[in-house]
């Protein structure tokens, strides 16, 4: 058990660094746009909610890589797990060029008619959107690079490459946009392409050590048909549970809220701030036990692989309590950094119980849902998600007429009860 602790920790903890800095990019980023202007500080949250939607959906292909490439890492077949890696970035490539293009063919009708916006802040808009929409090829290259790395037991490279990219994106984000060192002042275009010089560099970070593993000749290897068709048989799948978990419910769960008046939409964007703050534990744990855990099924030991999932069930229950627990003792004042009023502050403060509530059953949740996922129950895994979000859906617009918030964070810890008492008895 003390090996298996220190092992996922191992592969954790420069997993959660990472993601708190890609927060912290985020909010900095997301301020430079803001003091140059207002007006473009919205449209740029217009265009970027759809590129990290569009992002997140196509780049659940980095989650079908890592599902095979575990499987010929634990049989020991490292010709096989370069090819899946060869194979990914191909079909990846594919798959993000061909959104950069319709994106930039249909872009300028799509904002227009699906938003209403017209004249000079479509201009304004596209001239962030087209670099922006570059972003999507390049995240998804570092989604397969990523779990790459992580399946050689090196997410160290990741940390490493987020803080370098963080830092030149920052850089040339408030140069381009304000015109500064010497750069041309490119307004809010400046700042996507900020993004796309940050993520170059990033990538190279990534290329460095793979270079030195590989030899600089570029070996010709055998495109394996059965591969592709596992990846294309796999990503319908995941793509679908990936669309509608987090885009179809919590569009609906959005459209609910939106109903009951300015004040419940206020507490409900507020706890989805400290959602995102508390829930960083729980992809990193299950990330780092679904690696292990498919490993060593592959390698034939699946007493061990149910021992790495109930270790990183726990590791992750522990962090998580222990975040929960600081949480409620300092509610006052971590609420109070985000917002000042008091009243929406004090609904948000009886609420929370039911927030760390759904955060901790997630943690089962999502470690057993990520293990069926790779060992072949990937279409079982959807149609639950499209049973759960269409009984959540509905659940939520009683509930939530009946008992406002309360009713809605009821159903959804309910909803994730549910799927977890499900997917733990096909891990039996």
């Amino acid at each position: 058990m003390k090996y298996k602790v220190k092992d996922i920790n191992r592969l954790v903890y420069p997993i959660l660094l990472n993601y708190l800095l890609n927060s912290i990019f985020e909010i900095l980023d997301q301020a430079i746009v803001g003091h140059y202007s207002s007006q473009s500080f919205a449209l740029v949250g217009i265009a970027s909610s759809m590129i990290y939607a569009v992002t997140g959906a196509f780049g659940i292909m980095s989650t079908v890589f890592n599902i095979i490439a575990a499987e010929r890492k634990g049989k020991k077949d490292e010709a096989g797990f370069e090819n899946v890696f060869a194979i990914s970035k191909m079909l990846t490539l594919l798959i993000g060029f061909l959104f950069f293009i319709i994106g930039c063919l249909g872009g300028k009708l799509f904002f227009r008619q699906m938003y209403g916006i017209t004249g000079n802040d479509l201009i304004e808009m596209l001239s962030y959107f087209y670099p922006a929409a570059f972003t999507v090829v390049q995240n998804m290259l570092i989604f397969q690079y990523s779990a790459y790395y992580r399946n050689c037991f090196n997410t160290k490279i990741t940390l490493y490459s987020t803080i370098v990219s963080m830092i030149v994106n920052l850089f040339f984000d408030y140069s381009l946009v304000f015109g500064c060192f010497g750069l041309p002042q490119l307004g809010t275009a400046g700042a996507a392409w900020g993004s796309v010089i940050g993520l170059f560099v990033g990538l190279f970070i990534y290329q460095i050590p793979y270079w030195r593993k590989h030899s600089p000749v570029i070996a010709k290897r055998m495109i394996e048909k059965n591969t592709i068709k596992q990846m294309l048989r796999l990503y319908p799948s995941f793509l679908g549970q990936e669309f509608l978990e987090n885009t179809i419910l919590v569009f609906a769960v959005s459209g609910i809220v939106s109903r009951m008046g300015t004040d419940q939409m206020a507490v409900y964007s507020l706890l989805g701030t400290v959602d995102g703050i508390v829930g960083l534990p729980v992809y990193a744990y299950a990330t780092a036990a679904q690696t292990y855990a498919l490993q060593k099924r592959a390698s034939g030991n699946k007493a061990e692989a149910k021992e790495y999932l109930k270790t990183g069930a726990g590791m992750a229950f522990l962090v998580i309590g222990i975040v929960c627990i600081c949480c409620w003792i300092g509610k006052e004042q971590m609420l109070r950094c985000i917002i000042s009023d008091t009243n929406i502050i004090q609904q948000a403060k009886n609420l929370l119980i039911f927030l760390f509530a759904i955060q901790l059953i997630k943690v089962p949740y999502q470690i057993y849902m990520s293990y069926l996922q790779g060992i072949g129950y990937e279409k079982l895994v959807f149609y639950c998600v499209a049973a759960g979000t269409i009984a959540t859906s509905v659940g939520v617009l009683i509930c939530g007429t009946l008992w406002k918030l309360s009713g809605i964070y009821a159903i959804m810890f309910l909803e994730y009860l549910i799927l977890t008492w499900i997917y733990k008895g096909y891990t039996r």
